[in-house]
């Protein structure tokens, strides 16, 4: 009987020897680590024989739960999503102790299970016809630090978990902790050869990066001093970043496109004509963003007011590191072809300031004349009109600045945009355009209310804001002659600026005998004006009618009957009615000259007081 009992016993000897070298086998057959866990707890289950089930838990550190990482004898779908907290169930309370546990019977194994969270007991359940009738959790762990938990449960009545099984569990146990731990090493080594692969095509890829920028810089840098133009600045850029580029003037024009046709040029110059207005405020940027068009705007040459602006019309917005750099020097290009420009400009500013010095000196040198005048291209014989641009004095030093610069810059957009010739300088405070006509006066005339009409609708479409007034003085043949109208235009200035608001405009010899009354007081004017029209401004209070607007379209049409009804849409005898009353409430006479005189002086200074 004892040789039988040695028998067994090295046979037992045997058979775990032989397990433990098949599990170290296993270990170090492949480095798919999860697989290996699976061959492992289906190697201990099938060698011990009262375990018919088995599943082996790691520790997630990023959820703090043990979970499933291999299994045999359960539903795999379900069993695989339990996620246990330390000290919950069998294996928590194994993982918590870090010692191994042996629950003998049903009734430790169901009371150890009451503390399993309720979605874990129904996945459990789910995943296992029936608790088991015994088990044993073998913790693995590696110089106190435990890393995981091995399970093996009894289903099966007629058979008993031992202490040898427990010991040879615990063995495979140690091998697995050793495994873990070389996993670990493994897999953090792979991730730093990973992050060194990485590494190196990010500086493969940096360099070329790096050597398509300095490329592209080189090639811009050529463009700018061979002063291409910009259609080559826009042509190059879109062939480097793939993108459709545009630039524009201050006001939204376009001057060069790398793309024929784009349907939302207008929403662009929208944006531009918007980001001209938020730069009154002082809110300078040096780029502008407006993702439901798929765009980018760069301003161009300064950015407290722009001389254009760089378009990026792309869907894969916002730009690459490289794209940006490449934009950025594209901008600095146009950038500084514009401020040539501007630079050009302003030396014909200054050239136009001496110009006109030498013709308002009483010691001109004709020479010096001649000079100037050929340097400005101006013809001696043609005929020139004056027209001063007053800034008002009373806005701030900065925005004055700003006024200024949106004044210039919308001179130049319609010299380049209309078939005007002009000169402009600036004198003191104030802005002087001096008219060139070669077709006489009527032209002339014609010529310089066009111009400003555009240039009141050009700025108004920046800001309501009036920016300046404008007196104009009378066309005169010949170079010589122009003192004429500039101090004409000096003069309607200042009749301006005593009796209207900014934005007013007139020709001097729209103001008439009006400018006889400089040297009178508002007030005196006021008391004058009053004296004539208070009964009928009381008639209309009290009425309500229309016989004031009447008076003015009456004498403004010069006394027509039928002209001024035409105007007002009412019939010849509603206007003869109305007329009529008039010189009743006024106790006048138009048919008197000195009635009529008094009366239009008396409307005039109303007009320019009260209506300006």
């Amino acid at each position: 009987m004892a040789r039988g009992l040695l028998e067994n016993e090295a046979e037992l000897s045997k058979r775990q020897l032989h397990l433990l070298m098949q599990v170290s086998t296993i270990f170090n057959s492949s480095l798919d680590f999860y697989a290996v866990i699976q061959s492992v707890i289906e190697e201990a289950v099938s060698v011990i024989d009262a375990a018919d089930g088995g599943v082996l838990f790691l520790y997630d550190d990023e959820r703090r739960r043990l979970k499933v990482a291999g299994s045999t004898g359960f539903r795999k779908k379900t069993v695989n999503e339990v996620l246990l907290q330390s000290g919950e169930s069998m294996t928590g309370l194994a993982f918590e102790k870090k010692e191994t546990l042996h629950f003998k019977t049903s009734y430790e194994v169901e009371e150890a299970m009451k503390t399993m969270t309720p979605q874990n007991a129904t996945l459990y359940h789910q995943s296992a016809d029936d608790l088991p009738m015994s088990t044993i959790c073998i913790p693995i762990t590696k110089e106190d630090d435990c890393t995981g938990v091995i399970v093996l449960d009894q289903f099966n009545q007629e058979k008993e978990f031992t202490k040898d099984d427990i010991r040879l569990v615990e063995a495979i146990s140690s091998q697995a902790a050793i495994a873990l731990m070389n996993a670990n090493l493994y897999r953090n080594k792979e991730a730093s050869l990973q992050k060194l692969k990485q590494f190196n095509k990010t500086m493969i890829n940096q360099n070329e990066s790096l050597s398509k920028s300095v490329e592209t810089h080189h090639a811009l840098s050529d463009i700018g001093m061979n002063e291409g133009s910009f259609q080559e600045i826009c042509s190059y850029l879109k062939n480097s970043i793939g993108k459709t580029v545009m630039i524009f003037d201050p006001f939204g024009e376009v001057k060069a496109s790398s793309h024929s046709e784009w349907s939302s040029t207008v929403n662009l110059q929208e944006m531009i004509l918007n980001h001209l207005n938020t730069i009154k405020q002082k809110k300078h940027e040096v780029e502008v963003f407006h993702a439901k068009e798929d765009f980018l705007l760069f301003p161009l040459g300064r950015l407290s007011f722009p001389l254009g602006y760089l378009a990026i019309i792309s869907e894969s917005l916002p730009l690459t590191r490289f794209e940006h750099s490449a934009v950025f020097h594209a901008c600095t290009v146009a950038g500084l072809q514009l401020m040539k420009q501007e630079a050009e400009h302003k030396e014909r500013q200054r050239l136009t300031g001496e110009l006109l010095i030498n013709l308002l000196s009483s010691q001109e040198e004709e020479a010096d004349l001649s000079y100037l005048a050929d340097r400005l291209q101006a013809d001696w014989n043609a005929f020139f009109t004056v027209a001063v641009l007053d800034v008002p004095q009373e806005v701030e030093q900065g925005h004055e600045e700003w006024l200024r610069s949106c004044i210039h810059a919308s001179i130049s957009h319609l010299l380049q945009k209309g078939d005007t010739k002009l000169l402009v300088t600036e004198w003191g405070r104030q802005i002087v355009i001096l008219f060139l006509d070669a077709n006489g006066v009527e032209s002339s005339i014609v010529s310089v209310n066009r111009f400003i009409r555009d240039f009141k609708a050009l700025t108004s479409s920046i800001t309501s804001e009036k920016m300046c007034r404008i007196g104009i003085g009378k066309s005169v043949k010949g170079i010589c002659a122009l003192d004429q109208s500039f101090n004409e235009a000096k003069k309607t200035i200042k009749f301006l600026e005593r009796f209207t608001f900014a934005g007013y405009s007139s020709w001097y010899g729209e103001i008439g005998a009006l400018r006889l009354l400089l040297n009178n007081n508002e007030d005196e004017l006021a008391n004058y004006a009053l004296e004539y029209l208070s009964p009928l401004l009381a008639y209309e209070k009290r009425r309500k009618g229309e016989l004031f607007q009447t008076l003015f379209v009456y004498l403004s049409t010069g006394q027509d009957i039928k002209n001024a009804s035409e105007q007002l849409h009412v019939h010849v005898n509603t206007m003869n009615y109305r007329i009529q009353r008039i010189q009743e409430i006024l106790t006048i006479n138009f048919n008197d000259p000195s009635d009529l005189l008094n009366i239009q002086v008396a409307c005039s200074i109303y007009r320019y007081l009260f209506e300006a």
